[in-house]
């Protein structure tokens, strides 16, 4: 039977960036290349919300600018009748208030990533987005997702030295040349994951992500460490394809079993049995007008 697996863009419908173009080009030849024949990608922008922030979350501040707008996107795909929901931000923004709303299973990237390395190896590290911020994020979701103990120690490592230009080089080249790109900067910050322990790596963004998956980089086989017999292989997990492959496995399972999508007893009990009916009323006709987009300052 086909699925629908709804892909909520951080992003509202109008961002126009040099970037733009090469980047959802890498999306969509990864989602073509890894998605299950009868699945279909539906992408669906968030709303611009109050105020026409960053195109992405940038810090803590951004974060819960774009929690609504994505709640929104959400509700919205359920009434459409899409079978699972994937936020594109691996920092996650709003999941868990998201499962409180809908009864479709919404997945973070990165908190699928990471339960899936815990289990090819002992240790997992990640290669994160080269910002002192998202790497402390990065962090900060590891613990919030209680993997601290099979990570290892000092587990986030910049996929590039942090500095002014390192986004934009990213962004105008990664893009561009995914396979020069990985050579010349992920090969190297994968094996000092490894030299610290790391037997498996995340891709700490959904931007990287798409560079290494186009790039072919799945594996590590030039580990850089003293290893007997000399052959070693470690998995390289990239978060846009993981949690693609989640999403259908989570609506197989709803299918085959029967099972809820998330428990609603504790953390993700529904809203509807924690507020009063007038206050849910308030509630749904706030998310479902439509929100006029406030200038920056």
């Amino acid at each position: 039977m086909p699925k629908k697996i709804c892909i909520i863009h951080v992003a509202p419908a109008d961002v126009e960036h040099d970037y733009a173009a090469p980047y959802l080009g890498l999306y969509g030849k990864t989602l073509d290349r890894i998605k299950a024949p009868d699945t279909e990608i539906i992408h669906k922008p968030s709303t611009p919300g109050f105020w026409k922030a960053a195109h992405t979350v940038v810090d803590y501040f951004a974060h819960a600018l774009v929690v609504p707008r994505i709640c929104k996107a959400v509700m919205d795909a359920e009434k459409e009748g899409v079978d699972a929901a994937i936020v594109a931000c691996a920092d996650d923004p709003g999941i868990r208030v998201m499962r409180t709303l809908v009864d479709i299973p919404v997945l973070g990237e990165f908190e699928a990533t990471i339960h899936l390395a815990s289990m090819l190896g002992h240790k997992f590290g990640v290669l994160a987005w080269p910002t002192r911020p998202y790497m402390a994020r990065n962090e900060n979701l590891i613990r919030l997702y209680g993997l601290e103990a099979r990570a290892i120690p000092n587990p986030i490592e910049p996929c590039l030295e942090p500095s002014p230009t390192a986004e934009r080089e990213i962004v105008l080249k990664g893009y561009v040349d995914p396979k020069g790109f990985v050579q010349k900067y992920f090969v190297k910050g994968a094996q000092n994951l490894v030299k610290r322990g790391a037997e498996v790596i995340v891709m700490g963004s959904t931007g990287i992500s798409l560079i290494a998956e186009n790039a072919g980089f799945s594996k590590l086989e030039e580990v850089d460490i003293p290893l007997k017999p000399k052959t070693a292989c470690v998995p390289i997990l990239n978060v846009v394809s993981v949690s693609c492959k989640m999403a259908e496995m989570m609506v197989d399972l709803q299918r085959a079993t029967g099972m809820p999508s998330v428990s609603r007893v504790g953390l993700y009990q529904k809203l509807e049995t924690t507020v009063k009916k007038e206050d849910l009323e308030v509630i749904r006709r706030y998310f479902e007008k439509e929100w006029e987009t406030l200038p920056l300052p």
